[in-house]
């Protein structure tokens, strides 16, 4: 199997799960025209509720290791409160998000189906905020709690891409898609680190190291589709110098920890400090990813700039 077609498995996955848009109109609850930034916003918004999802667990998983607890309890709750209120927003609009409520009732379906898993997650965060840890035994719980929440935070980011490409003469669903898959990418720092740290008091620590493999080998092919395109899967090639510039950025910082992610991957278990120190380092790889997926706001992909 050829690179190029390593990628393709790995993005087609994610293609295949948007589709084709069929009956947009007729799915709609408003009739006002929508941009490709407000297209690429909404896509990038919802997308971030994945990162979300894992940076809880992520950031409960090193609090109650005693990796900086104090620093990652209070991460904890700052990703809890914009979690919730994201939600809130993607649904029924909210002006400090810059977000109208949303148009298509399809979306709002897949929307709902995250509810039943974030009560029961939600709960189990809510109450490690509360006593400022949990314990170890319960970690293992909680992270099958947030790989439920992700999994259908992902369909519902999957069916709002769906939705909103090509819902407009200059929408077009490869850019939604992309910004998908960019998106995507926060996600991916965070479950990183938190597999990492799940290692740390798994009974079978391979388990947790075999997910971490999988793990960068998506964040690896994502990324090179994302500088290069690949049009098999919808991906656009970075469409302009400051995103191509932003996501050579992205893989400075990635490729200065993925030395770490592969021993660990290995099966290594990392030190207290070496954790500390790849979760410190994820920090700003994070933000980089973040701001490379705004820049796609600004893109008209029908002109590729």
């Amino acid at each position: 199997m050829t690179p190029r077609d390593s990628i393709s498995n790995v993005l087609l996955v994610a293609a295949l799960a948007i589709g084709v848009p069929t009956g947009a109109s007729a799915d709609t609850t408003s009739n006002a025209p929508v941009t490709a930034e407000e297209a690429a916003y909404r896509v990038n918004v919802a997308g971030r509720q994945r990162m979300l999802s894992q940076r809880m667990a992520k950031a409960a998983c090193l609090a109650s290791t005693g990796i900086a607890t104090e620093t990652h309890l209070s991460q904890l709750d700052a990703a809890y409160d914009l979690f919730q209120r994201s939600d809130a927003a993607l649904r029924v609009g909210d002006p400090d998000f810059n977000l109208p409520a949303e148009r298509y009732q399809s979306v709002l379906t897949a929307l709902s189906e995250i509810d039943g898993p974030w009560r029961a997650y939600g709960r189990m965060i809510d109450t490690t905020i509360a006593d400022g840890s949990i314990e170890e035994e319960r970690l293992m719980v909680l992270d099958a709690a947030s790989v439920e929440v992700l999994d259908r935070m992902n369909a519902a980011v999957n069916r709002t891409a769906r939705a909103y490409g090509d819902a407009g003469p200059r929408v077009p669903l490869a850019l939604t898609v992309t910004v998908d898959i960019a998106g995507r990418q926060r996600m991916l720092t965070q479950r990183a680190v938190k597999e990492v740290c799940l290692m740390q008091v798994a009974d079978n620590p391979q388990d947790y190291a075999d997910r971490l493999t999988r793990t960068v080998e998506i964040f690896d092919l994502s990324l090179a589709a994302l500088q290069n395109g690949l049009p098999d899967a919808g991906v656009l090639a970075a469409p302009n110098e400051e995103i191509a510039g932003q996501l050579a950025e992205v893989d400075r910082q990635w490729q200065a920890v993925h030395g770490i992610f592969d021993r660990a991957a290995a099966g290594e278990v990392l030190d207290a400090d070496t954790l500390a120190d790849l979760a410190d380092r994820v920090e700003p790889l994070l933000a980089a990813m973040h701001a490379a997926v705004g820049m796609y706001e600004g893109v008209d992909a029908t002109t590729g700039s």
